[in-house]
């Protein structure tokens, strides 16, 4: 969409001197209740007041996108790579909030995620019946509270000033498509209570009980009072601190103007359990924030590590779900990191509310990759980051493939599968002997990452280009699957050829036929190889030999999903369930121990305590424990088999996934020996006995197990 068709004859304003967070105003003559609809968009984030009414309680918009082409880009610098861009705008109904006579239009716009690209900037058109009011050189603006902005680390307002309005300066974009947003908006979610923990000389510390993100909500009736709050995800009683480590340099200060008004970010959010307030500051109340994407699952078992494991990483996820993106940490980076992204998307599509959210996503995936080589950047929208050809960049072929399979939507695709075959274009150019073993001039080209202990960028025990190659010939795998499904059977004998290259080279440079060992089984690579068909029998008995020896985890973010699935696939899930509930540091038991509300990034000494890559396997839990599988030839759960699998030490595990035709909900309780499964309407389903599929009507029913 162009600009003209979804602002018709509106200008792009700005501010007309230097300004951090400039508020602008319109004024405009209409009748009250009249239909009026606005489509507006603020870059970065804005919110949209009329007549001093709050329009819409959405945060953070528009969603965050690759806005369009800017100067200091990275990759067009360094590699000249041209990416695609778009430019959201919201819409909201006016009539509600109009008055007879004249109207005033207000927008307060902060850099949001358009930092890097330019000043803030604001266009808006209202369409009445029979006229429009757009923005235009009539309006004026002056500088708003906040006086001082960093998305990642914080804000300062100020409440005692008064501005005087100065007319607006024109703006233009570069060339950009427009949208209307169809992602949903961050909201307020619920609110917490804080708890008094501490004091120090200054301030007051306080446990909200939960690793959450939103605004911390401070009131102080004393004019011209200058209060703070400071996040954090750990608290030292030793100290009496939140030490700076966990910290992240999170505060937010404000100049009170002594009104009776709440104290609280605009712009950002806040990301921690721990909060240190200002003595002159009362703390009312933690009001949560993510993107409005409900919860559609629930689990419950007879073991409370994976009761905490469900509850974590759903935690975790809606911590990482702001301004359209899923995140890799809603403090430190908040980027929409292709690899973490990618491993996790069929737990976040399964477990939440979610459609709208990732089809967006893929979009932001498709428009970073680069128009020229096939590059697909490390993170959507592109950030200059680090990362992997494999296991980030396949996100490509694994987000729309997985949204294919979770909610039956093939259309995104169709629509992204000439990128798919050009990044395989991209992946044979960057390999030697085939296998991939570089990226672009001076990129990372990670395979695995955090393996407990280990960071080094080579990877080693577990080499880079055994998991690139395994992430490429598993995407191959993907496109061959849907190729029938879109039309595109002509390009079968092509990929299975490429394919089988791919993968012969794994075994012709890592396998040892001495022993069934790809790359000595270092940090789990038998799984990798096994999981693509490759190796034998010794391939996986030395892995489910290696996992109960250990009795720890020693794999880093792929491994730690693909490990458990390949015992639970291969008649070993009492181990799987025990990779899962492992207790001994590194594992999530121990994640557990140490007090953990959310997931940590490394299973050691986590910078961050809330990245949802490693709840990948969280997935598991409804697939494989209570066996709620859907058939290799369904899409969008319409077809699905019943089949829990064998734990004799777990006694009993309760869940439920949503689908477009009701909920699916699973009992497996060993104590009385019972199975009970409700099937909705419209999903034909099966329950494995034996070797035997038993079709299921819908309704409840129990069966003995």
């Amino acid at each position: 969409m162009t600009q003209t068709e979804l602002f018709g004859k509106a200008i792009w304003v700005q501010a007309s001197e230097e300004c951090v967070s400039p508020e602008f105003r319109a004024a405009f003559f209409a009748r009250a209740g009249e239909e009026a609809q606005i489509t507006i968009c603020g870059l970065g984030f804005f919110e949209l007041y009329l007549n001093g009414k709050r329009v819409s309680d959405d945060l953070f918009v528009p969603a965050n996108s690759h806005y369009h082409a800017y100067d200091d880009c990275f990759c067009a610098r360094e590699f000249g790579e041209e990416m695609a861009s778009r430019v959201y705008a919201l819409r909201y109904d006016l009539a509600p909030y109009l008055q007879n006579g004249e109207n005033e239009l207000t927008a307060v716009v902060a850099p949001g995620w358009y930092f890097r690209y330019g000043c803030c900037k604001l266009c808006f058109r209202i369409a009445f019946a029979d006229r429009d009011v757009c923005s235009d050189l009539s309006a004026a603006w002056r500088p708003g509270e906040v006086t001082a902005y960093n998305l990642i680390r914080g804000e300062t307002h100020d409440y005692t000033q008064a501005e005087s309005w100065r007319p607006v300066a024109p703006a233009a974009l570069p060339p950009t498509d427009f949208c209307l947003q169809d992602c949903p908006a961050d909201r307020v979610i619920r609110s917490l209570v804080p708890q008094r923990i501490d004091e120090t000389d200054d301030a007051v510390l306080y446990d909200v009980g939960e690793n959450v993100t939103g605004w911390p909500i401070l009131r102080c009736a004393e004019s011209g009072a200058v209060i703070s709050v400071r996040a954090g995800e750990a608290y030292d009683p030793e100290t009496h601190s939140l030490p700076d480590y966990w910290a992240h340099n999170q505060v937010c200060t404000f100049r009170c103007d002594g009104t009776n008004r709440d104290y609280h970010p605009r712009f950002t959010w806040c990301a921690g359990r721990y909060y240190a307030v200002s003595k002159q500051a009362e703390f009312v109340r933690f009001d949560v924030i993510h993107a409005d994407v409900p919860c559609s699952s629930d689990f419950r078992s007879s073991s409370d590590l994976l009761n905490w494991l469900y509850d974590a990483f759903v935690r975790t996820q809606l911590c990482n779900m702001h301004a359209g993106i899923p995140s890799d940490c809603p403090h430190l980076e908040r980027r929409g990191y292709t690899g973490d992204g990618e491993l996790v998307c069929e737990a976040g599509m399964l477990l939440f509310d979610s459609r709208d959210f990732y089809r967006k996503w893929i979009r932001d995936i498709s428009d970073c990759q680069d128009r020229k080589s096939g590059h697909v950047q490390y993170t959507a929208p592109y950030v200059q980051s680090g990362g992997g050809p494999g296991g980030w960049g396949c996100a490509i072929v694994e987000v729309p493939y997985t949204y294919y399979r979770v909610f039956g939507d093939i259309e995104p695709f169709r629509q992204l599968f000439p990128q798919m075959l050009r990044y395989f274009d991209y992946l044979c150019e960057h390999s030697e002997n085939d296998l991939v073993v570089s990226d672009q001039p001076g990129q990372w080209c990670l395979g695995e990452w955090c393996i407990p202990g280990q960071k080094q960028l080579d990877g080693l025990p577990l080499p880079n280009p055994l998991v690139n190659n395994y992430f490429f010939v598993k995407s191959i795998d993907r496109v061959l699957e849907l190729c029938p499904a879109i039309g595109q059977q002509a390009h079968i004998p092509a990929l299975r050829a490429l394919r089988a290259r791919k993968a012969q080279a794994i075994v012709d440079t890592y396998f040892d036929p001495q022993t069934g060992d790809f790359a000595k089984n270092g940090n789990c690579a038998n799984a990798f190889a096994f999981d693509l068909g490759l190796g034998d029998r010794r391939t996986l008995d030395n892995l489910a030999q290696h996992v109960r020896e250990l009795d720890v985890v020693d794999t880093g973010i792929f491994g730690t999903d693909i490990v458990p699935r390949i015992l639970f696939e291969n008649g070993f899930a009492d181990l799987a369930y025990r990779f899962l509930t492992f207790t001994k540091q590194p594992s999530f038991g121990y994640m557990r121990s140490c007090g953990a509300t959310t997931l940590w990034e490394e299973w050691l000494k986590p910078r961050s305590m809330s990245h949802p890559m490693f709840g990948a396997p969280v997935r598991y839990l409804f697939q494989y424990i209570l066996g709620i599988r859907q058939a290799p030839d369904s899409c969008g759960l319409r077809k699905i088999v019943i089949d829990p699998a064998q734990i004799p030490a777990l006694r009993y595990a309760e869940g439920s996934l949503a689908t477009a035709y009701g909920k699916i909900a699973v009992t497996v309780d060993r104590n009385a020996g019972t199975l009970t499964v409700r099937i909705p309407d419209g999903i034909e389903a099966f329950r494995r006995s034996g070797e035997h599929l038993l079709p299921l009507k819908s309704g409840i029913h129990t069966y003995r197990l």
